[in-house]
């Protein structure tokens, strides 16, 4: 045997290899995958958008809303995450401009009631309560820290349910 049929061999089984390695990334690139992760490390993950107000649910996450000018002052568009929200209360689209409204049942005395506690124990400092005798609704003026940062819960009776709406000063703190 001459040497030179001895490298052939080794010669086609060089380019066998090259070859397929070839193939082997032209078929990655065209899945559009990419190689995994070594092992004991993660993969990256892809972030997920931030939410952004949503103002028929009232309740908004990290983007501050638009705001919007009202005869009760400028007002935000949504509510923060954290503002108090009645038990059992499902979002409604509100007629007006308002930074949030629900739909509750019960009696509109005691969601009220529960709306004062809960803002006490969010940080706000309720200014008023007033029921107006003419409909049995509870209006609730609300601060908290700067008197300019102000919110205004009105509980208000529809037929079997009652209309819970928020207008949210936009010179609170948008957190």
């Amino acid at each position: 045997m001459s040497s030179r049929s001895a490298r052939r061999p080794a010669a086609i089984a060089a380019g066998a290899i090259a070859v397929a390695a070839l193939a082997g990334a032209v078929l990655l690139a065209a899945c559009g995958g990419a190689a995994p992760p070594p092992t004991g490390t993660t993969a990256p993950t892809t972030p997920t958008a931030s939410r952004t107000a949503v103002p028929s649910s009232g309740v908004a996450e990290s983007t501050p809303p638009p705001t919007t000018q009202t005869g009760w002052g400028r007002i935000w568009d949504a509510v923060p995450a954290d503002f108090p929200v009645p038990a059992g209360a499902v979002p409604v689209e509100p007629e007006e401009a308002l930074s949030a409204a629900w739909s509750a049942t019960g009696e509109a005395a005691a969601v009220a009631d529960a709306m004062v506690a809960a803002l006490e124990e969010a940080g706000w400092s309720i200014e008023a309560a007033t029921t107006a005798p003419e409909d049995g609704s509870v209006v609730i003026d609300a601060v908290r820290g700067a008197p300019e940062c102000r919110a205004q819960v009105a509980v208000t009776p529809r037929g079997a349910e009652l209309l819970v709406t928020v207008r949210y000063a936009a010179a609170c703190p948008w957190q």
